[in-house]
């Protein structure tokens, strides 16, 4: 069976539970994101335009967004991040989420021209958000991720 290659491109939004409360720089916010389908088949090669962070609770916070070709032992929400050095080494890029577009009671952040290349190992690309600057969100889904990806 022949597939189509390149000229599709997708975004896929993961809305991770977080802490109603406050987060200290190093700590994981929410758990473990799955972009479900980033790939068209299994084993497919994905690259990573561009990311989409929208914060309803106006924070602004750093973050960095590191994610997987596979899953991964996610490290708890609210807890500083600790990876094992097994899942580092299935790590294809850290995304730094630190320019904020400020509105009336909340912001987005949005990095492009990422061409951040992976080939994963399912269809699935995974990933967890790591805050950099301390934050105090009001509700469990203050945050929300959207990964722009172009399928081969």
């Amino acid at each position: 069976v022949l597939l189509p290659v390149g000229g599709r491109v997708t975004k896929v939004t993961q809305t991770p539970t977080i802490t109603a409360g406050t987060y200290a720089a190093k700590e994981a916010l929410g758990g473990l994101l799955t972009f479900a389908s980033a790939a068209r088949v299994s084993g497919g090669s994905i690259v990573i335009e561009a990311v989409t962070v929208i914060d309803k609770a106006q924070q602004m916070a750093a973050l960095e967004l590191v994610l997987f070709d596979q899953t991964f032992t996610a490290t708890t929400d609210n807890n500083p991040f600790d990876p094992s050095d097994a899942d580092l080494a299935n790590c294809i890029g850290v995304i730094p989420i630190t320019t904020w577009f400020d509105f009336n009671d909340n912001s987005v952040a949005h990095r492009s021209g990422l061409g951040l290349a992976a080939t994963l190992s399912g269809t699935s690309l995974f990933g967890q958000l790591v805050i950099r600057s301390a934050a105090t969100y009001a509700a469990t889904t203050d945050i929300v991720v959207i990964v722009h990806i172009a399928q081969n």
